[in-house]
């Protein structure tokens, strides 16, 4: 049962992201301009170096994105958690006053 929790909730955090991506930061003029500003320099980086240190660098980036993926999951994760902690509190002292 935990496994099938943590699986859903792991895919429902990979949803929300992709929404949060697609409907807001992507209109977003500041994160699309510092996007623009990685992409040309790694692109500088990228066309400086011979053929074998291009994948090397290639796979240095693959594994960045997969940390950076999980860093996020984790921070989403637990404001996710952070939430529902709140929430509970609010209810709690609510129905703590109203006795």
């Amino acid at each position: 049962m935990l496994k099938n929790l943590d699986t859903y909730f792991d895919d429902f955090i990979i949803d929300r992201v992709t929404d949060i991506d697609e409907q807001v930061i992507i209109n977003n003029k500041d994160v699309e301009n510092l996007k623009k500003e990685c992409n040309d320099l790694f692109d500088k980086v990228l066309n400086s170096l011979h053929k074998e240190d291009r994948k090397l660098i290639l796979k240095y980036e693959e594994k960045i994105n997969e940390t950076d993926i999980e860093y996020f999951k984790i921070i989403y994760k637990q404001g996710f958690i952070d939430g529902l902690e709140t929430v509970k509190s609010i209810f709690c002292n609510f129905d703590c006053l109203n006795k």
